[in-house]
Parts: structure tokens; sequence; C-alpha cells
């Protein structure tokens, strides 16, 4: 009888030992969950990808983009102010990586910095006589671009355009800075060596500044 209650005692050890190393079932899920690698996981809804970074920006015109442009408004030394805005068009699309960002016709304004109209001024020195002429001259930039029905506003370089004296209409009509301004002539003159920008003349600026165009 002893016997029998000593090997019943084991049994029950044992049995009791077993069912306390066996780890729980939902353990052992929880282990295998942590053991998958990143990229076995569901994504999450919120994540944002890590190579979202590195893709270029497909709405931003770089800092030194040309802009070239057709006036549809005329400029001359003689009439126009410092202040006064004009009207012009992209003349070519720009297209950066191989979109094309701003269509050609894209309405686009700018603004006189600077103007000067032709004048005469008296003098003494040997070298100039009584009635010395002194040409015109302007100076104009562009601040906007119309981009998907609405302005944006952008910073470029300026081109400045004078006048010349009669004894020079043979020689360079004028000088441009930061900017360009093309055609057979820098820019047309009249009697008074004003200078001046017709309709549909051919220019080209610079951006001065990288622009979002969004």
């Amino acid at each position: 009888m002893p016997f029998a209650a000593n090997c019943i005692a084991v049994i029950l050890l044992v049995i009791s030992l077993c069912a306390c190393g066996r780890p729980p079932a939902e353990n052992s899920s929880n282990s295998t969950d942590s053991q998958k690698l990143p990229f076995d996981r569901p994504p999450r809804a919120t994540g944002i990808s890590p190579s979202q970074s590195v893709i270029p920006s497909a709405t931003k015109l770089p800092e030194g983009t040309p802009i070239p442009i057709r006036l549809q408004s005329a400029l001359s030394s003689a009439s126009s102010h410092a202040g006064d805005t004009f009207r012009a068009v992209v003349d070519e699309p720009i297209v950066i990586d191989g979109q094309t960002l701003v269509e050609r016709g894209t309405p686009a304004t700018g603004r006189v910095l600077e103007v000067k109209p032709s004048a005469r001024s008296g003098g003494t020195s040997p070298n100039r006589t009584q009635d010395s002429p002194e040409p015109g001259y302007l100076r104009i930039v562009l601040v906007s671009l119309e981009v998907g029905g609405r302005s944006v506003a952008i910073e470029t370089s300026s081109i400045f355009a004078k006048g010349v004296l009669r004894k020079d209409q043979k020689a360079a009509a004028g000088s441009v800075a930061a900017g360009s301004a093309t055609g057979s002539r820098p820019f047309e003159k009249n009697r008074n060596k004003d200078v001046e920008l017709g309709v549909d003349r051919h220019l080209s600026f610079r951006l001065a500044q990288t622009v979002d165009l969004q």
C-alpha cells in the first residue's frame, strides 16, 4: 500500500512539472511576431516612405533657370516710370528634368525698376559741346508668372538698356546687364536717343532664387 501511494505521488509530480514547463500559446504567437523582419510586417497607415525625401520636386524652378519672354506692352525711357508694370508671355516652355513646368504662352508680369528719359545738359569742358545729349535708359525685371490660374511671385535678374549718342550709332547700341535682349538690335532708338522696347520684343531673364510653383 505504501508503495502504491509513492508511485501515485511520483506520477502527479511529473505531470505538474510538465505543465509548468510548457509556455502559454499566446506567448508563442507573440514571439513569432517579434522575430518577423520589418518588411514582413504590414505597412502602417500613417507611415511615410523613407525614399520620399530623395525624390526631386516636380514643381520647383531652380535658381538660374532662364525665362524667355515676349513683350506684350511697349516700354520707353521717354514715357515709362519707375514702378510701372508691363505684360509679357513666356516665349518657350520651361522644362526641368524632362518635365514641362511652365507652358509656352504663360502670362508674365514685369516691373520697371529704373528709368531716365534722354536729356541735354550744358557744360564748359573743352571735350563737350554746350548742348551735349544724354541718352535715356531702362532697367526692368519680371515679378510674377500666372501658373495654374494663380499668380506666382518670382525674383529675376534685371535687364538694363540704354540709348546711344548719334556718333555711337554704328557701334554697340547699348548694354544689357544680368539678362539679355535678343534680336538684330539690343533695342530700338528714336530721334531723342531714348530706348524703346516694342511689343513682341524677345527678352530673357534668369531666376534669382528657387521658386515653388505650387
